[in-house]
């Protein structure tokens, strides 16, 4: 039995692009017809919305000046001066506006997701009665220094009207004494901080060089904050570690000589603590970015003080120091406020410091402190409860997808995004103790226990020893993989590198589970495993898998569009140098993944549609594995 569709070439597929026209003369007659019906009245539909539609528009602006860090205003007035009613459609923001200040919120809302930097047409379906009046009010969050002049224009079916508007963001200033014998109590915290003083010098830029096909690409970049005069620098694991994707070669650590201009490449620095879990880690500066001798104490920098993060209460001031990597290169700060707390096991009930600071992604890692100046928190990607859709800027450097291509569909480093959590700086003291001590640690991801034990129960439908071909598998291939039935195994070769195959059944499932046992036969250290389900064809389809070398992912295409649902990630349960059992559940309530019944992950998919299931084998790097299943099951739970 041929498996035309039962296989991805991703190095060789190409897309198909269809033309209709109209070529005989009966279809040239059609197409006239339809054109006249369907063009005309689109013509006539916009001659009559033409007639009449008159609108004014007011922007009113911010009258003085918003610092970098603050939130302001843009108030837009659209009046109906017409006799009909008009549909307003949209509204376009000058590129020079969003570039400098982030879209927080719209009212009434705009079809657009808000948090994204750059983002300058908002769609709307607004209707306004003559003579009426409608308001839409645009907040924003200041990112850099800028005198913002330009056009807001306001569109509706058919016309577009401007209206001009001015904002000055001022840059960060150190606060300066003030005579008020009584100021508030936030501008005493600000005053305190550091001895009026922002330890902007203090808090650094990590960027991540990674190496790609023997190619080096600067990767990503995030914060950190200098603990020590001999160089320590607190920031997030995720800044500085490698994944199973990008390897990190160097860290270039860049220091801020003057606060309104980009930080300066000035050291290299080595890993020296870390915990993937807690998503902490403590560099050391190691030398200069030529290679010399460090001398970092001449710089004469201080190490931010440790502040205690335990006494905090809701409503205490927070300031956020980093390099936000989207609207400009110089360092930033917010100020927000301790809003809550978030638990987890086993670090208890303030394992998180949730607060209403406006964080982008870039300061993970940076500086979070109170109104003393110490160090209470780190701003980290974990907690927030919205990772993947908090992303507003992602470069892509490996073909992660297979498709032969380097775009926008494969698996990205996150060089922008929102996090609205810190981790309290008590959690990070034993790695900070270990790394003054000297030592060295490194400790990956959690172990995939902490999920649970995978349950797997229910009517079972359907049984297979491969000892022959009665359950109609899909089989056969060609030079670069191929599916076979071999003395009580399915086997899958594949003879190409970066490369999916699978072998499936004829029928249609629903919610269902799959255990199977399963060897490689042929290892070469990064070939892969697993199951797909919800398969309509090869541009429809939903792949749970682990890898040789101890990662697990959940990725689907949908229309042809390739989505990863859970990006490769680590645990140290995965253990494929021996015969193991895979499990995995389908549904369109969740997806999950086992090896030898331990739970590896769970995601829901909403958009997930039963179709075929198989069992699947993959390559990364290395060509040439072969993989052997037996003892297939499905059941129905």
């Amino acid at each position: 039995m041929s498996i035309e569709n039962d296989f991805i070439d991703r190095n060789k597929r190409k897309r198909r692009n269809w033309l209709i026209g109209c070529t005989s003369a009966a279809l040239i007659t059609i197409c006239i017809t339809v054109f006249l019906l369907v063009g005309g009245y689109a013509g006539i539909k916009t001659l009559l919305a033409n007639r009449n539609e008159e609108i004014d528009v007011r922007v009113v602006s911010p009258s003085s000046s918003v610092m970098a860090g603050e939130d302001f205003q843009i108030e837009i007035v659209i009046i109906n001066n017409g006799k009909r009613n008009i549909n307003i459609t949209g509204i376009d923001l000058p590129v020079e506006l969003v570039s400098a200040a982030l879209v927080t919120r719209v009212t009434p809302d705009g079809s657009s997701q808000f948090g994204e930097l750059g983002l300058t047409s908002y769609g709307y379906d607004l209707q306004i009665a003559p003579e009426g009046e409608k308001t839409i009010l645009f907040d924003f969050t200041a990112l850099e220094e800028r005198d913002i002049q330009g056009n807001i224009k306001v569109k509706t079916e058919s016309t577009t009207t401007s209206s001009g508007f001015r904002v000055f963001i001022s840059p960060l200033v150190v606060v300066e004494e003030t005579e008020d014998p009584s100021p508030g109590e936030e501008t005493q915290e600000i005053e305190e901080m550091m001895g009026n003083l922002i330890p902007y010098q203090s808090v650094v830029q990590i960027t991540a060089i990674v190496d790609v096909n023997d190619e080096l690409y600067e990767g990503w970049a995030g914060s950190g904050t200098i603990i020590s005069a001999e160089g320590l620098i607190l920031t997030n694991a995720h800044v500085v570690l490698s994944d199973r994707v990008y390897d990190v070669v160097e860290l270039v650590v860049a220091i801020t000589m003057e606060q309104d201009e980009p930080p300066v490449a000035m050291f290299l620095a080595d890993v020296v603590q870390a915990d993937e879990y807690l998503d902490l880690a403590v560099i050391k500066i190691r030398s200069k970015i030529d290679g010399s001798d460090a001398d970092f104490a001449s710089l004469e920098i201080d190490p931010v003080p440790i502040g205690e993060a335990d006494s905090l209460q809701l409503g205490d001031s927070i300031i956020i120091i980093g390099y936000p990597g989207i609207g400009g290169d110089t360092i930033t700060l917010t100020r927000g406020e301790v809003s809550g707390f978030t638990p987890q096991s086993p670090y208890g009930n303030r394992a998180f410091i949730k607060t209403s600071a406006t964080i982008a992604g870039g300061n993970s890692g940076g500086l979070a402190a109170n109104g003393q100046g110490e160090l209470i928190g780190v701003p980290s990607q974990l907690g927030t409860g919205d990772a993947q859709d908090s992303i507003v800027d992602c470069r892509a450097l490996a073909d992660t997808n297979r498709d032969g291509v380097i775009n926008d569909e494969d698996q990205c480093v996150s060089t922008g995004g929102f996090i609205n959590a810190l981790r309290p700086i008590t959690l990070a003291l034993p790695l900070i103790e270990k790394a003054k001590a000297g030592e060295i640690n490194i400790v990956q991801a959690p172990s995939a226990d902490n999920y649970g034990e995978f349950q797997t129960e229910g009517d079972v439908i359907l049984e297979d020893d491969f000892l022959d071909n009665r359950n109609n598998w899909a089989l056969g291939g060609d030079e670069n993989g191929s599916a076979d039935i071999i003395d009580g195994q399915l086997v899958i070769d594949l003879d190409l590198d970066s490369y999916v195959q699978w072998s499936s059944l004829p029928d249609i499932y629903p919610s269902l589970m799959m255990v199977t046992e399963g060897e490689f036969i042929n290892s070469v250290g990064d070939g892969e495993a697993g199951f797909i389900c919800g398969l309509k064809d090869s541009m429809n389809f939903t792949v749970l898998e682990v890898s040789e070398d101890g990662y697990f992912t959940v990725w689907k295409y949908e229309d042809d569009e390739f989505i990863s649902l859970v990006d490769w990630t680590f645990s140290d349960v995965i253990d494929l140098s021996q015969p193991f059992k895979l499990s995995a559940y389908c549904g369109a309530d969740r997806l999950a993944l086992a090896l030898n019944d331990i739970l590896l992950v769970e995601v829901e998919d909403k958009n997930f549609i039963p179709g075929r299931v198989g069992l699947m084998a993959g390559t990364w790097d290395n060509p040439g594995i072969s993989v052997g299943y037996e003892n297939f099951t499905i059941m129905v739970p």
